[in-house]
């Protein structure tokens, strides 16, 4: 399952990287812990409550994949928007959660 977040104007903050080992602490919120399993260049994979986790940039937004595990459609909205508030803060109205998936050819 993969989400994206996307500010409608394209507004992506100023990300502050954790010390080594914990670089993704910039995408996760503090009351998530964490164990960072990869991180190269801004991305990587995170396990979390027992799921994995992937962040990465997208061409508008974050994206957000579960790699390993399952979730409810609302755990996964009450992870996202924890995400999205850790990132853009409570009160940014801008950002709107996509799920996302490939197209069938």
């Amino acid at each position: 399952m993969k989400f994206e977040l996307v500010d409608r104007q394209g507004y992506i903050p100023d990300l502050n990287y954790g010390i080594s080992g914990q670089e993704l602490s910039c995408f996760i919120p503090s009351d998530y812990p964490f164990q960072q399993v990869s991180y190269n260049n801004g991305e990587g994979e995170a396990i979390i409550d027992k799921h994995t986790w992937q962040f990465f940039f997208t061409q508008e937004g974050i994206g957000i994949k579960l790699i390993d595990g399952i979730v409810s459609l609302k755990e996964a909205e009450h992870f996202l928007m924890a995400i999205k508030s850790h990132i853009w803060g409570e009160t940014h109205q801008q950002v709107q959660i996509f799920m996302a998936g490939t197209t069938p050819k």
